[in-house]
Order: C-alpha cells, then sequence, then structure tokens
C-alpha cells in the first residue's frame, strides 16, 4: 500500500491544507498515517508552547540522530539544500551553474499531474517545515531530558527534622501549650520552629529560649510574634545540652535576662 508522503503529513500535522483528493481519501483510511500526523500535530505543539520560554539549551548530536532516523532526514540539516540548475548568465559570460548536479529531464520524459504538485520547486518551500517540527520534537525530547536530569542532581530543598518537643504549661499558663521543632536546612543551618497557643497578654511579649537539660544555662533565641516562628539555633551550640525549649512572658523593663515567668517548656527528643 502506498502512504501517503511524510512531507505532507507533516504539513497536515501543521494545519495547512495541501493533500490531494487521493491523499485526503487514504489518510482517511489509513490508521498508519493518521497516527503519524498525531504524533507530528503534538510535536508542533510543544514547539509552538516554547516560542516564549526563553533561551533554549542546545541539545547533544545523539538527539538530532535520533530525529533524523525517524524522519529520514539527512545527518546534518544544515547540509538539507536542494541543488537546481540555474540559467547560464549570459551577461556576464560565464554559467552560474556549473556547480549543479540535477541532470535535466529528458524532453520525452512523461510527467504525472501528481508529480507536477510535488515538484522539487514545492519541496524546498516546504522543506522549512520539516525544521519546525524537527525542532519541536528536540525541545520536546530536551524538555523532558531536562526536568529528569534537574529532578536527579538538584539539592533537597526540603529541611531535615532532627528532633521535636511538645510544649507543657506552666501552673500559671493552664491553658497553654506549644509544639517545638529542630530542622536542618540544606545549608547546614538548624532552626527552630516553634507554635504557640496562650492567652493574650497586655504589655508584655514572648520570648524563646534553649535551656540546659540541669536549668543552669539558657540562650535566647529571639521574640515571638503572634503564635509562630523560626529562630536559628548559633553555630556550635550542642542541642544535646541546650535540649529544652522554653517560652517566656517577659516585660518592656530593659532586663535581658529570663523573667523566670515560663509559659511553656518541653524537651527536644528524636523518638517519632
Amino acid at each position: 500500500m502506498r502512504h501517503v508522503d511524510p512531507e505532507i503529513l507533516a504539513l497536515l500535522a501543521l494545519g495547512e491544507q495541501v493533500a490531494l483528493p487521493e491523499d485526503s481519501v487514504h489518510v482517511s483510511e489509513c490508521e498508519q498515517c493518521r497516527r503519524e500526523i498525531e504524533v507530528l500535530s503534538r510535536a508542533a505543539m510543544v514547539g509552538r508552547s516554547t516560542f516564549d520560554a526563553g533561551e533554549l539549551v542546545e541539545p547533544p548530536s545523539r538527539v538530532w540522530e535520533r530525529i533524523s532516523d525517524e524522519l529520514s532526514l539527512a545527518a546534518d540539516p544544515s547540509a538539507v539544500e536542494p541543488k537546481v540548475a540555474v540559467e547560464p548568465d549570459v551577461a556576464a559570460g560565464h554559467d552560474l551553474a556549473t556547480t549543479a548536479d540535477v541532470a535535466p529531464e529528458p524532453a520525452d520524459a512523461e510527467v504525472s499531474p501528481a508529480t507536477n504538485v510535488h515538484s522539487l520547486a514545492e519541496r524546498r518551500r516546504r522543506r522549512p517545515w520539516i525544521g519546525v517540527l524537527a525542532a519541536a520534537a528536540a525541545v520536546a525530547l530536551v524538555a523532558a531530558a531536562g526536568s529528569a536530569i534537574w529532578a536527579t542532581f538538584q539539592p533537597s530543598s526540603q529541611p531535615t527534622i532532627l528532633a521535636s518537643a511538645t510544649l507543657d504549661a506552666f501552673p500559671a499558663w493552664p491553658d497553654s501549650s506549644g509544639v517545638a521543632t529542630l530542622e536542618e536546612l540544606p545549608d547546614g543551618t538548624r532552626i527552630i520552629d516553634v507554635n504557640l497557643d496562650a492567652p493574650t497578654t497586655d504589655g508584655g511579649y514572648r520570648e524563646v529560649w534553649l535551656i540546659t537539660t540541669d536549668a543552669t544555662a539558657l540562650v535566647s533565641l529571639g521574640i515571638v510574634e503572634g503564635t509562630s516562628g523560626q529562630f536559628t539555633v548559633p553555630d556550635g551550640l550542642d542541642i544535646s545540652s541546650y535540649d529544652l525549649v522554653d517560652i517566656s512572658e517577659e516585660q518592656f523593663d530593659g532586663d535581658p535576662a529570663h523573667s523566670g515567668d515560663s509559659i511553656v517548656r518541653g524537651q527536644l527528643s528524636t523518638e517519632a
């Protein structure tokens, strides 16, 4: 069975109305040709969707080789340049067709109407459309490969949870509670993430502390604004010793020390 010329299928995939009546009938009855048009249409759609995507990454040579194998194109797209005989330049006195290698057809050669429709001149005009499809297919392959490579090699952007604590209320704050999580960012920075549920007060503020297990030393991490916050743990601070997370009620009295009025406190643990 004679299938429709691949270049005609490519143009049909791009929405060009170029098929002869017999080609249209064949496509309507041939599943293989219809499937090829569908594949080329998807490639063209991908190509059009990337026109405003910015600078594209040049694909490796193996990508073009695969496309060439699929579309039966020349190995080097820049080398696809039909050579056509040129009329001699009478005024210049020499023949401009010295490099042409296309022999003239015999005068008595019989040319069918279909041959006229698919003449060499028309093929030259259609050739850029094949390049568009090839470029679209290349973009699709590079985009898929690039996404896979990026997903494989990019560093994780999610923090690692090292420990957590349930923050229990002190007797003076019976309606309060909280949780704290010790996390490590991809760059090695450690943070304490706290969430506090406590009654609001007037004239004070809440401060987050890390306190040693025996409560003999403490370090301030910062002020909680609202009910939650993230605080950087100082480099070199031994969390295995400073493992108590404390949130206190402080007053604007100019004293940087702990007020002694703790709202909630809990011990960091690696247990789930």
